[in-house]
């Protein structure tokens, strides 16, 4: 039986669901977090140390591709300490830290365009290794590594780590990480049977908590992925849902490349949405009986 969620033939899309952790958190008020803070400030603004942001957001014309490697070098050897750096207690800040250099780094495209992505798993690593229960960060994560750094195998890694550390009963929300590192499985790394695996997990873990509708439904997503690899609109499905979570551009047209080549047809309607039109699923070949 077709999973309610793969019975449609048309969708329309405009998506604006987006994952942003809440500012509040970024400002700690508590002396304690102002002592840590001044402490890695000892450590990293030392004489011939580390500059605590050496990521500027910068125009083309104003920097060279030696500069801006420059820089990078700089942030890569900071967030070697980072990764290292005791946390004190205090490890969803120094996960914040990072995050916001993440944002820097990320979104500066004129030093990005001069360099690369390379360190975005950096980020991540230092991130993941503080605050591994920040569910919605494995969002960012896969969004960034897999398709800007083109690393999915870094972002399962990543992944894999954090899980070790995350329970439904840490964070009822953790089922979404299996979902995130099944979706690259199956998508990114051709990784059928991983993917499996992850949306199995993913449904057991949502089982007894706010989100428990979604397990039948993930566990339906792995038998039906279990009984034929290579189901088509399994992966029409992943893809409408990539597209339907970001609102990244580079993100969105790998998403609408890969549904136009598994003959998704899709249109653009006047309200500016797009209109996705699933092709049905071709007949199954009938056994032919024996004759007499």
């Amino acid at each position: 039986m077709m999973p309610c969620f793969l019975v449609y033939t048309v969708v329309n899309l405009s998506a604006k669901s987006t994952f942003s952790k809440g500012l509040s958190i970024l400002l700690p008020i508590a002396i304690a977090g102002i002592a840590l803070i001044s402490i890695v400030g000892v450590q990293l603004y030392a004489p011939g140390g580390l500059g605590i942001s050496t990521v500027q957001t910068t125009q083309p014309d104003q920097i060279s591709t030696a500069t801006a490697q420059q820089a990078q070098q700089q942030e890569a050897t900071r967030l070697k300490l980072l990764k290292t750096l005791p946390s004190l207690g205090y490890g969803n800040l120094l996960a914040d830290w990072a995050f916001l250099g993440f944002l820097q780094y990320f979104g500066d495209d004129p030093a990005r365009q001069k360099t690369d992505y390379e360190l975005l798993n950096d980020y991540f690593e230092v991130i993941v290794t503080h605050d591994p229960l920040w569910v919605e960060m494995y969002n960012f994560l896969s969004t960034s590594v897999s398709f800007y750094q083109a690393r999915p195998d870094l972002t399962v890694k990543l992944i894999e780590k954090g899980l070790q550390s995350l329970s439904p009963e840490k964070n009822p929300k953790a089922w979404l990480v299996w979902r995130v590192k099944g979706v690259d499985e199956l998508l990114l790394l051709g990784d059928t049977q991983a993917a499996i695996k992850s949306h199995r997990m993913a449904a057991k873990w949502a089982e007894n908590t706010p989100d428990q509708d979604f397990a039948p439904r993930l566990r339906e997503f792995a038998e039906i992925l279990s009984q034929n690899p290579d189901n088509k609109l399994i992966r029409i499905q992943s893809w409408l849902m990539v597209y339907g979570a970001t609102e990244d551009k580079l993100v969105r047209k790998r998403a609408i490349q890969e549904l136009t080549e598994l003959g998704v047809k899709i249109k653009y309607q006047d309200n500016g949405e797009l209109r996705f039109t699933i092709p049905p699923e071709p007949p199954k070949p009938q056994t032919k009986k024996k004759s007499n």
